[in-house]
Order: structure tokens, then C-alpha cells, then sequence
């Protein structure tokens, strides 16, 4: 089913000439409610054209839709239209398009009145002007996360999030303004398996965005469109998606089979800040369950990765006029959030993630930590000038056995000597990978989510001959064991870059009725 959105003309003005030959509906009246005044922009399966909502007088986008011809296709067709046009028109937040009507006329043609942008597709903003700085991209992300989140809550997911499915709007003084469009492919995950249209093992969407359980036909749910909004983040940054290679299976597949190029390798003279890669690359993770686990996660971490973000605190320091670009400052200075808030923001998001299956999600929740404890230990600082005591650093570390060092949150030094002059058995060790940037776990536990890093040993796991068994992963690489002790030093590691699988030979896709190569929806330019 493919269907055009008021948005999807593109840089195309409204109210233009008519697509060649005769066009029946510029001028006409849609059910004594709304006039056709001019053409906007054709798809596959009908137009969009401007129109004048009566009595009203409002402007308006009217998108009609030619039902299938083949009569065992109507149903479906039937099914869709009014499934898009009653679940758009139910959805409220001002970053998705607000539809005014919904029908059909006596004539068989379907229609759907919504909103009139003047604006342009993020397709479209991405080939003109990307790659966009860290801020642009987050503040476009995180509009799209509150269009989805809102209709995730309502249970259904959009399956078909691409750039022509975004525009962007000015609203006075505001760039950037996010619309979601096109909920054509739109999926409800509460339906039960008998009243769903969509048939197991069919592939629908738009190739170079897919997830990889879209693609085998598996449970899709809304970390699919998490998937999709890891595309559109990687494709801002870059200016490029992770797999190209036409609308065919080559690039569906690789989705399915290849890891995801480092965004650095897509592009060399890339500046992006480490926390913002890793919430990219988690959105980007083969398995569902190594992903988000929903789009207020997602939003949550991007708003916490702002405030960490290059473009942030470079911005930062040219707006206090100071030269510090420490974590400290950034956190301050450009989260929005007032310190306890961005602590406890912290707290919620990432204590109740679930562990990473077999190494393959990105987790950003060690550098988040780390900024979170600074902010805890210098006000505890301000407030008294007595170094805290054993008991209150292990409160304020947390469970477990091994805890990252963080700047001055740690009292202890490597020797074991507190700044009061006391005792205790601790350790550090210092983890150095070529190249950075590689996550340290120990039985299960992340210890370091950035390496180069410090980690701390205390009590019995102080014990120099007590083996640590460490292992460093890094995306794209191969996972490396390493046995440390307590009070070795610094240990470095060479990582390995990890080989890329063959795409496995695909079968042959079976005969469509659809003109579209395969069978799958094209990425269409509008």
C-alpha cells in the first residue's frame, strides 16, 4: 500500500500546474465540503492537492486516493485507507500533521483533509545541507520521538519513518519544526493476530530503512521505529545511511547481516561527540532487545546527551566566555535541567535497563554516570569543606563490586591514602584500548564505558593475586578477554577489527501484482 502525504511534495509549491493531461479534481467540490484548488504533488496510489475547507475557508492539503483496481485488493485497500486516516486523525502532538477529515465519495474516491505546511521534507534538507551539527540533528530527533512516543502509547507503531515522511516547518522565530507524515504503513500492535491485514513473512517498508525484524517477517513492535529514528540520526550526522545499495535485496539484507559502519569510517572528517555515537549506535543494534526500550527512553537519553554533545559545549564556552569545556561545565551550562533533575533523570533511564545480549547494544549510561557523580560530589563539596567518609562514597558509588573512577568524585588515591590521612585497601587499574572508545565489562557488569578509564578495586577484590577476568568490546571489533589483578598498572589492548559476514544468498522473491522491483515499497523522492 503506498500513499502520499500533504508533506511529500517536497520544495514542490502548492497550488501549481496540474501533472499533464486533464485533471478532473482541480476545481471540484469533495462532498460539498472541501474545494480543489490546485495540485501539490503525485504519488503511486493518488495526489495531494490544496484545498479550501467550507464553510470555513481554512486552507487545507486534501490527499485522494484511488482505490485498487483488482477487486480482491479492495478490501485491503479499504482496510488500510481508513486504519491510516482514523489512527492520524485520533493523534494530537504538535510535531504530527493534524488531520481535519477523512471519507469517501460516491464516486469511490477516498480523501483525507489535513494541515497545509509550507515547508520542506527532511529528505530534502538532508541533501542541501548535511551533515547537520549535533544540535540540529537532536533537536529534529527529539521531535520525532514525541510525535512517535504519543502514538506508540495509543499502540500503534509507523513502520515506514524515512525523510520524506518528515517536514519541517518555521514557526515565527522557530527552525526546524518537526511534522511526522504518512501513517500509511501503520501497524496496531493491540489487534489480535485474525483481524491484522498484514500477512506473516511479509516484507513492508522502505528498504534502506528497515529494520532487520521487518525484514524476516518477525514480531515488530515500537523499537522497530527506534530502528528507523537510528537511520535518520546516522543519515543527519553523516550525511549518508548505513546501507545503500539501491531499492533491491542487497540492501535489504545487509541490514539484516552486516554490522553497521562506524559513523567515522562513513565520514573521516566527522566531529561528533562519543555519547552521542553510542545512543545512535543503540538505536541502531541487530536484536530488538538490545535497543531502547521505548521512545521516551530515546528522548530521554538525547536530552541527557545534549548536555555532553561537542556542539554544546563548544556553544557553551563561547556563550559564558570561559575556556572550560569540562563535563561539569556542559552539565551546567546547556542540559536545561536543574542539577537534582538531571540526576534523578539519570536514575530512571538507564538503573532499570536490562543487560546487552551478547555484546551488540551500545550502552550509554557509564559516561552519563560519570557526569551525574561529578555534579553529586561538587556540591557535596561546596556545601562542606570535611572529605566525605568510607560509607558515604560507597552510598554515593552504589552496588557492587568494581565501580568506575570518576574525576574528583574518588578520595581514595592509588596508594590507599585519603586526603584526612587515613587507610584503606583500594586499587586502580587503567584500561587503554587502541582504538578508544570500547566498553569493559566483569562478570556481566560494565565496569568502563569508555575506555581510556579508571577502575577501582576495594576490600577483598583489592588483593593483588586475585584474578579479574575482563572483557572489552567495541563495535565492529572482536571481543577481547583479558585477566587483570589489582594493582597492575596500566593494561592496553590492540582490538582486532571482528570480519564481516556475507550477506547469505537470499531467496528469490515470489511474483507480485505491484510494479515496484520486488515487491517492496520504493524510497520515493517525495
Amino acid at each position: 500500500f503506498m500513499s502520499t502525504s500533504a508533506g511529500e511534495a517536497g520544495e514542490q509549491k502548492s497550488g501549481g500546474a496540474a501533472p499533464p493531461g486533464a485533471d478532473t479534481m482541480i476545481g471540484r467540490t469533495i462532498n460539498g465540503r472541501f474545494e480543489i484548488s490546485g495540485f501539490i504533488a503525485k504519488g503511486g496510489m493518488g495526489s495531494v492537492y490544496k484545498g479550501r475547507q467550507l464553510p470555513l475557508g481554512r486552507v487545507c492539503a486534501v490527499k485522494v486516493l484511488l482505490p485498487a483496481l483488482r477487486a480482491d485488493e479492495r478490501t485491503d485497500f479499504h482496510h488500510r485507507f481508513f486504519l491510516e486516516a482514523s489512527t492520524a486523525s485520533k493523534l494530537t502532538h504538535p510535531n504530527t500533521v493534524t488531520i481535519y477529515d477523512y471519507g469517501r465519495t460516491d464516486d469511490d474516491v477516498y480523501y483525507m483533509a489535513m494541515e497545509f505546511l509550507d515547508g520542506r521534507t527532511l529528505r530534502d534538507a538532508i541533501v542541501k545541507e548535511a551533515p547537520f551539527t549535533e544540535e540540529r540533528a537532536l533537536h529534529v530527533a527529539r521531535q520525532i520521538c514525541r510525535s512517535l512516543r504519543e502514538a506508540h502509547a495509543m499502540s500503534v507503531i509507523h513502520r515506514d519513518l524515512k525523510p520524506a515522511n518528515i517536514f519541517l516547518v518555521e514557526h515565527g522565530d522557530e527552525s526546524d519544526v518537526v511534522k511526522v507524515l504518512d501513517f500509511g504503513l501503520v501497524k496496531n500492535v493491540a489487534e489480535a493476530p485474525e483481524d491484522q491485514h498484514t500477512q506473516a513473512g511479509i516484507c513492508m517498508g522502505s528498504p534502506k530503512y528497515m529494520a532487520p525484524e521487518q525484514i524476516t517477517g518477525a514480531h515488530v513492535d515500537a523499537r522497530t521505529d527506534i530502528y528507523a529514528l537510528g537511520i535518520l540520526l546516522y543519515e543527519m550526522l553523516t550525511g549518508r545511511v548505513p546501507f545503500d545499495r539501491g531499492n533491491g535485496m542487497s540492501t535489504i539484507m545487509a541490514h539484516v547481516s552486516e554490522e553497521v559502519p562506524p559513523m567515522r569510517v562513513m565520514r573521516p572528517d566527522l566531529a561528533l561527540s562519543a555519547d552521542v555515537e553510542r545512543v545512535v549506535m543503540r538505536c541502531l543494534s541487530k536484536a530488538a532487545d538490545d535497543r531502547f526500550k521505548s521512545m521516551d527512553d530515546v528522548l530521554n537519553a538525547l536530552k541527557i546527551t545534549a548536555g555532553t554533545s561537542t556542539t554544546m559545549s563548544n556553544e557553551y564556552a563561547l556563550r559564558t566566555g570561559s575556556g572550560s569545556t569540562s563535563m561539569q561545565d556542559v552539565a551546567l551550562g546547556s542540559a536545561s535541567l536543574p542539577l537534582p533533575a538531571l540526576a534523578a533523570t539519570h536514575d530512571q533511564l538507564y538503573a532499570a535497563q536490562p543487560p546487552q545480549g551478547k555484546g551488540r547494544g551500545l550502552i550509554i549510561g557509564g559516561a552519563i554516570a560519570a557526569v551525574a557523580a561529578f555534579i553529586l560530589v561538587s556540591v557535596a563539596t561546596q556545601s562542606s569543606t570535611k572529605p566525605a567518609d568510607a560509607s558515604a562514597q560507597t552510598a554515593a558509588a552504589g552496588p557492587g563490586k568494581t565501580t568506575a573512577v570518576v574525576a574528583a568524585a574518588a578520595t581514595t588515591t592509588a596508594t590507599g591514602a585519603s586526603p584526612s590521612g587515613d587507610t584503606a585497601k583500594g586499587a586502580r587499574i587503567r584500561i587503554v584500548t587502541e582504538p578508544a572508545g570500547a566498553a569493559v565489562k566483569e562478570d556481566g557488569v560494565e565496569v568502563c564505558a569508555n575506555t581510556p578509564c579508571d577502575v577501582r578495586y576495594d576490600g577483598p577484590d583489592a588483593v593483588a593475586t586475585k584474578d579479574h577476568k575482563l572483557l572489552v568490546s567495541l563495535q565492529g571489533y572482536k571481543i577481547e578477554s583479558r585477566i587483570v589483578h589489582a594493582g597492575d598498572g596500566n593494561v592496553s589492548l590492540s582490538l582486532t577489527r571482528a570480519p564481516v559476514a556475507a550477506a547469505p544468498a537470499a531467496p528469490a522473491p515470489k511474483p507480485k501484482a505491484a510494479d515496484v522491483p520486488g515487491g517492496y515499497k520504493a524510497d520515493i523522492p517525495y
